[in-house]
């Protein structure tokens, strides 16, 4: 199985294959694949008569026909079946019927001619054990389209930001980065709409960091990445005022205590790794953080005693039963925040 970025680089390259399987929940980037695919092999004004698109999976003779079919002008077919069931798991006895589909629809993918391309998408995890999968990754490329981790993300940046003819600060890169890493798993066309908001909003062709805190203050994961800060400098004001934002525009405490306490344990871990001599580079490895992220835990971590950190994580812990189980309201996170703060 490719990865999404290798695939990208090839097909930018001119790199094509015959057939295509994009699987993944990772919408956002199975249809920029797809886009870039298309976009390689077919010229647009050959779109209109060349490009078949296919909701749901056709059937077998109709897809081999659509194979087959000369192009009409230009020189290349592309057919793209979307929402495709034929790579799921099997179960009893579907296996001889899904094997005896396999092989007819084996043949035909065997035989493309070399004016077609074919791009099957599902959002479904694809079966590795199939027949169809395995022929399909000699034939082709599978390409599984999870979520981006955080330093794919550092991969990623720089092509959306050629794409929206912008360039941003390095401070602001590595802000974004950080805001990124401490974020529950996102769909990257959230990411993406939200940097396309902040190309908006910034003035010239540089976004800046204040363009990013002004286009993204509202995410949930950004103020207690902000409060995170104020806490680690004792700025208890700001602290508050984050935390009172949050809850001010809807948010959950427990959601605002989920993410405290990530960053609470973060702090803790890499409090510990420093005290046994690792290296910030270290530290990322342990953690599954990027470096300049172990490097400002390491920098944090530094305002807090051995017994704050503990209290803190004990306090959370206690607050998190208190208010799942409606004993306690939001004014037991407020004085967890005023106890790191001093």
């Amino acid at each position: 199985m490719s990865s999404y970025i290798n695939v990208l680089a090839q097909v930018r390259q001119g790199l094509l294959k015959p057939v295509y399987l994009i699987h993944g929940e990772e919408v956002y980037l199975a249809r920029q694949l797809e886009q870039a695919i298309v976009n390689a092999i077919l010229a647009p004004a050959d779109r209109d008569m060349n490009l078949n698109i296919v909701n749901g999976d056709p059937v077998l003779q109709e897809l081999a026909g659509l194979i087959e079919t000369v192009p009409f002008c230009g020189e290349k077919n592309v057919i793209v079946v979307r929402n495709s069931g034929l790579f799921r798991g099997r179960k009893g006895s579907v296996e001889s019927e899904n094997d005896h589909t396999d092989e007819r629809l084996l043949k035909v993918l065997a035989n493309i001619p070399g004016y077609s391309h074919v791009l099957f998408i599902t959002a479904d995890k694809a079966d590795k054990r199939r027949k169809l999968y395995k022929n399909i990754e000699k034939l082709g490329a599978v390409v599984e389209v999870a979520p981006l981790k955080p330093r794919d993300i550092r991969l990623w940046l720089p092509n959306k930001l050629n794409e929206l003819g912008k360039r941003m600060a390095p401070e602001a890169i590595e802000y974004f980065l950080s805001i990124v890493s401490v974020m529950s798993p996102t769909a990257l066309g959230f990411l993406d709409h939200e940097l396309e908001k902040a190309a908006l909003y910034a003035d010239g062709k540089v976004i800046t960091k204040a363009d990013l805190n002004e286009t993204l203050a509202a995410i949930p994961e950004i103020s207690v990445f902000s409060m995170i800060d104020a806490i680690s400098v004792k700025d208890t004001p700001k602290a508050l005022l984050l935390f009172g934002e949050q809850l001010a525009t809807g948010e959950h405490p427990i959601k605002i205590l989920s993410l405290l306490g990530r960053q609470v344990r973060l702090l803790w871990q890499a409090r510990n790794l420093a005290a046994g001599g690792c290296s910030a580079s270290q530290i990322a490895g342990e953690l599954g953080v990027m470096p300049f992220i172990a490097e400002k835990l390491v920098k944090q971590c530094r305002g807090f005693s051995e017994p704050v950190l503990k209290a803190a994580l004990l306090g959370l812990a206690e607050a998190d039963r208190n208010l799942k189980s409606g004993r306690t309201t939001s004014v037991a996170l407020e004085q967890i925040i005023i106890e790191m703060c001093r």
